[in-house]
């Protein structure tokens, strides 16, 4: 039941990759998320936020299309940018869908280049791809997706003011907060770009 709610490339997808038992939070924000809702997510880190990120992305673009990102999702560091990665690149194994991850590990120079040659998924940290954006004019203007993974984390790396200028920049799209709790400071970090969000939250 929970697979009918996608798309038959990415249910197939999931199939192989055995994904049979969703998690609480995935089986109460999905409806919402297809439905094109703003939602925030709140729950522990096991509670299947980043594959929830994941299947909502590739359900939601299902095919390359032009050469801006249409999907920007913010992580802390270089490490969760790359296992990201690496979980859209087995869910969109039978898409054309093009993945690209970014942090301040990397070149910028480089980083700049291949996403230019046409990148759909944009994953990385608040300062890179704020450096992109403004230093190498990196094309938000086809946003569709702006998801934030750990939101209290980005608190904690002090990313709130590279937030505030990417998210107020893009184009009106979807967006989806995940955080472990729901507070004053991640309230503060998206009150500007966010409105009458849906909440789900999990206890797992």
């Amino acid at each position: 039941m929970f697979k009918e709610k996608y798309n038959k490339r990415l249910a197939a997808a999931l199939a192989l990759n055995g994904f049979e038992e969703p998690k609480e939070m995935q089986l109460k924000a999905i409806t919402k998320i297809n439905g094109g809702f703003d939602v925030i997510g709140i729950g522990p880190l096991n509670s299947g936020r980043t594959s929830l990120i994941v299947m909502s992305t590739v359900h939601k673009l299902q095919r390359a299309f032009e050469d801006a990102p249409r999907a920007l999702i913010l992580v802390s560091d270089m490490e969760k940018a790359l296992a990201m990665k690496e979980k859209f690149l087995l869910f969109a194994k039978d898409t054309d869908l093009r993945i690209y991850s970014v942090s301040e590990e990397g070149k910028i120079e480089k980083e700049a280049a291949e996403i230019y040659v046409g990148t759909d998924i944009l994953i990385g940290t608040p300062k890179r791809i704020l450096d992109l954006y403004f230093v190498r004019n990196l094309n938000l203007n086809k946003i569709k997706l702006f998801a934030i993974d750990d939101a209290e984390m980005m608190i904690k790396i002090a990313a709130q003011g590279h937030i505030d200028r990417l998210a107020l920049s893009l184009p009106k799209c979807q967006h989806l907060i995940f955080t472990d709790n729901y507070n004053e400071k991640v309230e503060k970090l998206i009150h500007k770009f966010i409105v009458a969000p849906q909440i789900i939250e999990v206890k797992e």
